[in-house]
């Protein structure tokens, strides 16, 4: 049975990290382009203390499921398992029942401690990782106002040690963020030119693609084509870019290059709708698009991005994606979510609130100028 602690006592993770082995789970509402930054830390904390034992969670703890998050999950879990240094992953639940057997399994690991960094529902993520934890302990982040740490003062004061994310909000980048919490809980620095992982992607998946990109080519009569890949969708219609954006911005590259390869990238619960509207729509449906998904395999989609010619993505992990393989990119973002920008061989155009604001003639023009 967990008690809390002594009022004001806050306990040393670092010092226990530095104990015997030790069983850890690490929280966090991971998405795919938060695991390029925050795993680069994952990783240097392993290599800091062997002793650890690595577990993740990556369900974010919502009440009610998106239509992205099975999509999501399958692409998490095979790109962790792949990481040497993670020992095991709980996928994202499908929904209540499914929640209650993950949290009673890793319930079942006993954990020494477990970490959660959570930036939104705080409160959700301190009561999941207080119902795993009976004997271990608990430590993680806390809202930055003051209002969402008194009405969850009970949740929180459980807890045995807490970040108060007010303390961090001044950073210019979002490793800068995740440098703050790694260094406050662990006692982790991670030089900035380490602070993104590399993406190892084997030669028998890149001899996939490139006959894959071959076919299409010949499909549609292109010989050594120039090769776009755009991604229009994110999981939030501020982050989105509208069809007839997409459309505008299709036909202006295509007259100017006309041999060029559009591949329109899709999440898996999209390709349908988006299939249809390539194919059927009268303006585009005579140009070399294909569209694609990477439905069975994550690795399948960094590893087509690696063979195009350039990038052009909304603001979600395929920029980050893109940075991460070092290939050129125009990334469109919303001015608040500059700290989430690429970084590498990449040009940043900004929008106001909504990614949309950005018009179809400026991202040609900055592809004409690249």
């Amino acid at each position: 049975m967990r008690t809390s602690p002594a009022f004001g006592e806050q306990q040393d993770l670092q010092a226990l990290s530095s104990s015997g082995h030790l069983k850890l789970l690490y929280m966090s509402h991971l998405a795919l382009g938060d695991y390029i930054y925050q795993g680069a830390f994952l990783k240097a904390l392993t290599h800091s203390y062997p002793n650890i034992q690595l577990d993740v969670w990556i369900d974010d703890c919502r009440s009610k499921k998106k239509s992205w998050h099975a999509g999501r999950s399958q692409a998490l879990l095979q790109w962790l398992s792949s990481e040497p240094h993670i020992n095991y992953i709980y996928p994202m639940a499908n929904n209540s029942s499914d929640l209650e057997d993950i949290v009673h399994q890793a319930h079942m690991e006993d954990y020494d401690v477990i970490v959660f960094v959570a930036t939104s529902r705080t409160a959700e993520f301190a009561k999941t990782a207080l119902s795993i934890c009976d004997q271990g302990k608990v430590f993680g982040t806390i809202p930055p106002n003051k209002f969402g740490r008194l009405i969850n003062y009970s949740i929180y004061k459980k807890l045995d040690g807490k970040i108060n994310l007010h303390k961090t909000i001044e950073y210019d980048h979002i490793s800068d963020f995740y440098q703050n919490i790694f260094q406050q809980f662990f006692a982790v620095s991670v030089n900035q030119s380490q602070r993104a992982l590399k993406l190892n992607i084997s030669h028998t998946l890149k001899d996939q693609c490139t006959k894959k990109i071959d076919s299409w080519a010949i499909k549609h009569h292109l010989f050594h084509p120039k090769i776009i890949f755009v991604n229009h969708l994110s999981t939030s219609p501020k982050r989105d870019w509208k069809l007839c954006q997409l459309e505008e911005l299709i036909l202006l590259m295509d007259e100017k290059f006309p041999q060029t390869l559009f591949i329109l990238n899709s999440p898996p619960n999209k390709f349908k709708s988006l299939k249809y509207w390539a194919v059927n729509n009268p303006r585009i449906k005579h140009l070399a698009i294909e569209v694609f998904t990477a439905k069975n395999d994550f690795f399948e989609l960094p590893c087509l991005m690696s063979l195009c010619n350039l990038v052009i993505t909304v603001e979600t992990s395929i920029m980050h994606l893109a940075s991460s393989l070092n290939i050129k990119q125009i990334a469109l973002i919303r001015q608040s979510a500059k700290h989430w920008r690429p970084q590498n061989n990449s040009l940043v155009l900004q929008g106001n609130q909504r990614v949309d604001t950005i018009e179809a003639q400026e991202v040609f023009n900055a592809v004409v100028n690249l």
